[in-house]
C-alpha cells in the first residue's frame, strides 16, 4: 500500500501548561542565558538558533530548538504570539501584567492569545510570567509555538457504483450496520486537515460551513498545487460521502454531515490554530471529530491542545461529549504515553490490511484503542489538481485512511444512541471490538499493535439498539463443516514469515471482556 508522503505544516507549537499552576509558580526563573518555559509541568528548555526572519503569513519568526526533561529535542520558531490561561472572568486584567488580548481561543476553559505590550516575543512573555512574577489570576502561560504536522477507513446496499471497490466497506460489514442506522442529519462531522474541494460530487450535498484556521476566514478549501492537497477531501470522503446517489463511492455515516477546518498547510503555523479548530468544533457541536494528522517529530502534546480536545471530549455535543478520533501514525514506532495521540479524550486508531494483518507502517503502543481497515478507495479533488484524473482515487492509505473509516462508524454509533456520553461510546467500540486474528493480547485484552481489536460496527450498534442480528442461513455440507474450517486455518498458517501469530478466537474472547485501558478515567473526567 502506498503510503502518502508526508504533509509538514508546522502546527501550533508548545503550549501552556494547564494544570501545572503549582510547578509554575514553584519553578525556579532560569538564567537569562538558559531560557525555558513550563509546559503540563514539564521544564522545556529553549536554545534560540539565530534571529528572526519573515515567514510566510508575513509575521516575523524566530527558530528555537526545545529540549524536554527525557532528552527529546524538536526544532519550532516563535513569533509575537504567547497564549495564556487565565482565572474565569480575569481577561481584563491581563493588560495590567503588560499583555495586548489579541483574540480569544478557548474562553470556556480561560485560553487566550496575547502579545507582550512591551514588544518582546511569546517566549518572552513566558519567561517574564514565570515563577514570583506570575499574578495570582494567571495559571498558565507559554509561547505560542510552531512546530512542523504531518498528515497520517436488513442490509442496505446503496448504489454508488464504486461501492464494490471498497473492500474496507465490506470487511466491517457495512451493509448489515446500514440496515440498522444510516445516521443522522444532526450528526455532525468535522475533519481536521488540509482543507476540502467544497465543490466534489460526492461531498458538495453533504457540506455545512467550516474554517481555515490557517487563512483566518471560513473557506476550508484546500490550497491548489500543495503537496497532499487531497489528504482532506479523501479523509472527508470515507467518512459521509453523498451516499446512493447513484454517483462514486459511499461514505461510512451515508446520513450525516460534514464540516472541514483547514489546518494543515506547507508552511508552519501556530498552536493557536490546532485551538481554534478544536474550539470551532466545540461551537459548531460537532458529535465526532476525525485527525489523520500528528506531530512531524514525535513530541509531547502541548498542554494546551491536550486542554483544548480535553475540553471538546467532555464539554462537546451538549456537554455529552464529542469523539476525538486521531490516527495512530505511520512510522513504525512507538507511541510514548505523552503524546497527542494518548490524550484522555482521543480515541486511537490504527490500520489493518486486507487480511487483518498488521501494516508495515502503523505505530503501536499503550495507548492504541482499535484498528480499522485501511480505506484505499476514496474522492480526489476534482479535475486536474487531484491524484487521479477521474475524481476518485485509489491510491489513499496509512492510518490516515483507517481514522476516517472509524470515525465514519463512531458516527453512527452517535446516530443511533445519541443520549450516550463520549466516554460511554468510547467505551462501547472498544468493548465491542473483534479480536484481531494475530493479536497476542496480555491480560486487558490489549495489543500493542491492534488495540483492543478491529472496529465492529455492527456489533457496536446491536449493543446500543438492543437488537439481535438474524440467525446465520444453514450452508450445505459442501460449503461448510470441517473442511471450511480447516481452510480457514490454513490460510492463517500461511500469513507471510515474520507475520505475528494470534491467540485461538474463543481466548481472544474471553480476554477482550479484561478492563479496558482508560476508559474509567475518560468517563470520570480524569
Amino acid at each position: 500500500m502506498r503510503r502518502k508522503p508526508s504533509i509538514l505544516l508546522s502546527s501550533a507549537a508548545l503550549l501552556l501548561a494547564a494544570g501545572a499552576g503549582d510547578a509554575l509558580a514553584s519553578g525556579a526563573r532560569p538564567a537569562a542565558s538558559a531560557p525555558s518555559f513550563l509546559d503540563g509541568g514539564r521544564r522545556v528548555a529553549v536554545e534560540r538558533l539565530g534571529p528572526a526572519a519573515r515567514g510566510a503569513s508575513g509575521g516575523a519568526l524566530s527558530p528555537l530548538r526545545l529540549r524536554y526533561p527525557d532528552g527529546r529535542t524538536i526544532h519550532a520558531s516563535v513569533g509575537a504570539t504567547a497564549i495564556v490561561k487565565v482565572e474565569p472572568g480575569a481577561e481584563g486584567e491581563l493588560a495590567g501584567a503588560g499583555l495586548e488580548v489579541v483574540r480569544p481561543l478557548m474562553p470556556s476553559i480561560g485560553l487566550w492569545l496575547v502579545r507582550d505590550a512591551g514588544g518582546g516575543d511569546g517566549l518572552d512573555v513566558a519567561e517574564r510570567l514565570q515563577g514570583a512574577a506570575r499574578p495570582a489570576f494567571l495559571r498558565e502561560a507559554i509561547p505560542d509555538l510552531h512546530v512542523r504536522l504531518e498528515a497520517r477507513g436488513a442490509p442496505f446496499t446503496p448504489d454508488d457504483p464504486r461501492l464494490p471497490g471498497q473492500w474496507y466497506f465490506d470487511d466491517l460489514r457495512m451493509e448489515e450496520a446500514w440496515g440498522r442506522t444510516r445516521g443522522d442529519a444532526a450528526t455532525s462531522i468535522v475533519v481536521v486537515d488540509t482543507g476540502c474541494d467544497l465543490d466534489h460530487p460526492d461531498l458538495a450535498a453533504k457540506m455545512d460551513p467550516g474554517l481555515d484556521v490557517i487563512d483566518g476566514d471560513d473557506d476550508p478549501t484546500y490550497l491548489p498545487g500543495a503537496e497532499g492537497a487531497n489528504h482532506g477531501t479523501a479523509c472527508a470522503g470515507l467518512i459521509a460521502a453523498d451516499t446512493d446517489n447513484g454517483v462514486g463511492i459511499a461514505g461510512g455515516c451515508p446520513e450525516c454531515r460534514l464540516r472541514c477546518v483547514r489546518l494543515l498547510d506547507e508552511e508552519p503555523q501556530p498552536l493557536s490554530a490546532s485551538v481554534d479548530a478544536f474550539e470551532f468544533a466545540l461551537e459548531v457541536n460537532a458529535a465526532v471529530v476525525s485527525n489523520s494528522w500528528g506531530y512531524a517529530e514525535p513530541m509531547p502534546v502541548p498542554r494546551v491542545v491536550e486542554d483544548a480536545i480535553n475540553r471538546l471530549f467532555d464539554a462537546g455535543r451538549d456537554g455529552k461529549g464529542a469523539l476525538v478520533l486521531f490516527a495512530a501514525g505511520n512510522d513504525n514506532r512507538e507511541i510514548r504515553d505523552d503524546e497527542i495521540q494518548a490524550a484522555r479524550g482521543v480515541l486511537n486508531v490504527g490500520a489493518v490490511n486486507h487480511l487483518e494483518e498488521e501494516t508495515s507502517f502503523t505505530n503501536r503502543g499503550s495507548s492504541l484503542d482499535l484498528v480499522a481497515p485501511t480505506g484505499t478507495l476514496s474522492t480526489d479533488i476534482a479535475g486536474r489538481e487531484g491524484d487521479s484524473p477521474d475524481d476518485y482515487t485509489s491510491l489513499f492509505g496509512g492510518t490516515s485512511s483507517a481514522c476516517p473509516v472509524a470515525a465514519g462508524v463512531a458516527a453512527l454509533l452517535v446516530s443511533a444512541a445519541p443520549e450516550r456520553t463520549a466516554g460511554e461510546l468510547y467505551d462501547i467500540l472498544i468493548r465491542t471490538a473483534r479480536p484481531a486474528p494475530f493479536a497476542l493480547p496480555d491480560e486487558r485484552g490489549h495489543d500493542p499493535i491492534f488495540g483492543y481489536g478491529i472496529i465492529d460496527p455492527v456489533a457496536a450498534l446491536r449493543e446500543v439498539l438492543g437488537d439481535e442480528p438474524p440467525p446465520p442461513e444453514p450452508r450445505p455440507p459442501e460449503e461448510g463443516g470441517e473442511d471450511e474450517q480447516a481452510g480457514c486455518a490454513c490460510a492463517a498458517a500461511g500469513a507471510p514469515s515474520g507475520e505475528r501469530r494470534g491467540l485461538p478466537v474463543a481466548a481472544l474472547l474471553g480476554l477482550a471482556a479484561a478492563a479496558r485501558r482508560r476508559v474509567t478515567s475518560r468517563a470520570a473526567g480524569a
